[in-house]
């Protein structure tokens, strides 16, 4: 058996995963998206209809935790690849005070963050509206791209926002993309 058949693909953990556009992507690409998050019981159907042979979590990504994913699919103890996550559109900004540190808790994007820090993938992918590098909430983002680079994640700070009708996808849709990785890998870059 040579050593190419005998290669593991690589593995991925897709958060707010919805229907499985990201999830087919990386198949495409060769992964096998182990582990899909989304609190949608519709998106989950539809997921697992379309991959039935990986786990789906029907759960809030504020709720579930590394544990779970791990034991509840076929990763294991197996070290991840890749970390998607296409996190619906950003949430408004929090007022001040107690309110403050519990929407915090409460928001897609630190869940994002502790998840990535828990399961430790290699590199990880993250898209939400462009929206979320303009004005005040560009302060949530770079809070969030601080608080990865303190985590041990080298962040493409440069980051792009990338139209899909300008790869094939029959939508216009333009998404802000963030990309990292661990310290011991090469930083990726934005496709032209």
């Amino acid at each position: 058996m040579s050593s190419e058949t005998n290669k593991e693909r690589p593995i991925a953990v897709d958060l707010c995963a919805g229907a499985g556009g990201m999830t087919l992507g990386f198949e495409q690409a060769g992964f096998d998206v182990l582990a899909s998050v989304d609190r949608d019981p519709i998106h989950c159907a539809i997921h697992e209809y379309n991959f039935p042979f990986w786990s789906v979590f029907c759960q809030n990504i504020v709720e579930i935790t590394e544990a779970e994913i791990r034991s509840g699919s076929q990763i294991g103890d197996r070290e991840i690849d890749v970390v998607l996550a296409g996190l619906p559109i950003y949430q408004g900004l929090a007022p001040t005070g107690r309110r403050a540190a519990e929407e915090q808790r409460n928001s897609v994007l630190y869940h994002f963050h502790r998840l990535v820090v828990e399961l430790q993938p290699k590199y990880f992918v993250m898209e939400n509206d462009r929206g979320l590098a303009i004005g005040r909430q560009k302060q949530r983002l770079k809070t969030l791209i601080k608080e990865l680079k303190e985590a041990g994640y080298q962040i493409q700070e440069d980051y792009k926002s990338l139209n899909a009708a300008n790869y094939g996808v029959p939508e216009a849709r333009e998404r802000l993309f963030l990309l990292g990785c661990r310290s011991d890998r090469k930083l990726p870059k934005y496709p032209r």
